[in-house]
């Protein structure tokens, strides 16, 4: 699901304040943010599905491709996905 404006600009505050700038595999600074989006949590077949716990926000390089995984309660989105939403 693609992230409300308001959760792309806590996960570009968020990335900035532990200095996460430039991609860590070309160096450039164009971080897609408008199009980072919450994904649930990659799972090993069998495994069951922890919807609640397990929410990751991608969030990929605008030069290279390069994909970022973060866990989305430590982001501080995943209670923004609870509200007002059934997962």
């Amino acid at each position: 699901m693609p992230l409300s404006p308001d959760q792309s600009r806590i996960l570009e505050g968020w990335m900035r304040s532990k200095a996460i700038v430039h991609c860590p595999l070309c160096a450039d600074s164009s971080w897609k943010f408008a199009e980072a989006s919450y994904v649930r949590a990659l799972l090993e077949q069998g495994d069951t599905d922890l919807t609640e716990g397990g929410g990751l926000v991608r969030v990929s390089c605008g030069n290279c491709g390069y994909v970022a995984l973060f866990d989305a309660e430590t982001l501080g989105i995943r209670g923004l996905w609870d509200q007002g939403r059934s997962l």
